[in-house]
């Protein structure tokens, strides 16, 4: 299967929560990034929150139920 139809296929209930909530962790963390005069160590961990939420919520997006 490539990666364009596994995209496109129907994910499965529990991955489709796991991608949303991980969207969420990416756009609270951007929005953390470019709020003013926060703390750098804070800035630093959002970066982290987008990058965590953007590669498992395109994950999440990839996980397909198995066909028979």
């Amino acid at each position: 299967m490539k990666i364009k139809d596994r995209f496109l296929a129907p994910t499965p209930k529990f991955w489709r929560k796991v991608r949303n909530v991980l969207i969420g962790i990416g756009t609270v963390s951007g929005a953390l990034i470019v709020a003013p005069g926060l703390p750098v160590l804070l800035v630093t961990l959002a970066t982290y929150g987008v990058t965590i939420g953007t590669i498992g919520a395109t994950l999440s997006q990839l996980t397909v139920e198995e066909q028979k």
